[in-house]
């Protein structure tokens, strides 16, 4: 591993005209960093990262020309590079001459958060990561993670700090799993009784989403990865898709209230707005909030007194 004396996640050693603006999380050796790094006007010449124990995950947003060189060799690049990948191993000697404007999407991963992604309590360890340095490859997950979080980045005051856990715990476990040459760890478990309970105690009383995945590990005495993929095996979905529902269960029983607005559903739901709200809700229950509501106000008011609602076909009930 290098031995880094300073930490690469402020970008400051890019020489673009604007510094970039990284979101962090994260605290001490584990901190992730997101930024999109964009230079409008020619290039920036030449700059090198300093050595750390980590590494740029890095995806092309627009076709550019660059030189890199990794211990002193040259990269091979196609001529078409948006839409790729690269990933830059910091503990190389990276030098990298710019030529032309950019557009880029940066994922700052420290070796901690990689290891975290890794089986931890029976065995498993990350030795290393099987990837050609810098050369840009197609990698579909890491595209459609980009395509998940960049609209965001321009309102980071709305992003839930779980929802950002959610989508970096998400790329380490995909960059460990592509390309991590790890040793075999057996088989993980389940969540006690206990734990599962109060884990969702917990999310359900923080539906803004303002909690993080290490205070959920740390109230069942785990570690962060081993509680995502303990939280998966028993609740057959990830900490934050489980939220997104306890969401949508909690805007239901608004709406069949019929005293308040879809707009003031959505605040109280943690959702960032009325939109947000509607593209979760139809995309998870199939039939917009608007359309939800009419149904269920229909299907209440020709209800005998003392009846429980019946779903209407296609629009499930929480």
């Amino acid at each position: 591993m290098a031995s880094a004396h300073q930490s690469n996640l402020p970008l400051r050693y890019v020489p673009t005209p604007e510094e970039p603006e990284v979101l962090v999380l994260g605290s001490g050796s584990g901190m992730v960093g997101i930024s999109r790094i964009r230079c409008v006007n020619g290039g920036v010449g030449h700059f090198s990262p300093a050595p750390e124990d980590a590494f740029l995950v890095s995806h092309h947003l627009s076709n550019f020309h660059s030189d890199v060189w990794v211990d002193g060799k040259l990269v091979q690049k196609p001529a078409n590079i948006a839409g790729l990948t690269s990933i830059h191993d910091y503990r190389r000697k990276i030098d990298c001459h710019m030529h032309t404007a950019f557009d880029t999407l940066t994922f700052h991963l420290p070796w901690a958060a990689l290891e975290s992604a890794c089986p931890d309590s029976q065995g498993g360890r990350l030795e290393d990561l099987s990837v050609a340095s810098s050369s840009p490859m197609n990698d579909p997950t890491v595209r459609a993670l980009a395509s998940t979080i960049l609209p965001t980045l321009d309102y980071p005051e709305r992003i839930s700090l779980l929802y950002l856990d959610h989508v970096c715990s998400a790329l380490a476990t995909h960059i460990v799993t592509a390309y991590g040459r790890v040793r075999e760890a057996k088989a993980g478990g389940t969540l006690a009784p206990w734990q599962e309970r109060r884990v969702k105690e917990m999310i359900a009383a923080n539906l803004d989403g303002e909690i993080r995945l290490a205070d959920l590990a740390a109230e069942c005495r785990l570690s962060v990865g081993h509680f995502v993929r303990a939280f998966r095996r028993t609740a057959n979905t990830t900490p934050y898709q489980w939220l997104l529902q306890r969401r949508i269960d909690h805007a239901k029983t608004l709406m069949r209230d019929g005293s308040q607005t879809l707009a003031d559903v959505a605040l109280a739901c943690g959702f960032a707005d009325q939109s947000h709200f509607t593209r979760t809700f139809s995309r998870l229950v199939g039939s917009s909030p608007h359309s939800w509501r009419r149904c269920n106000a229909a299907a209440d008011a020709v209800l005998p007194p003392g009846r429980a609602p019946s779903a209407p076909a296609g629009i499930p009930y929480a």
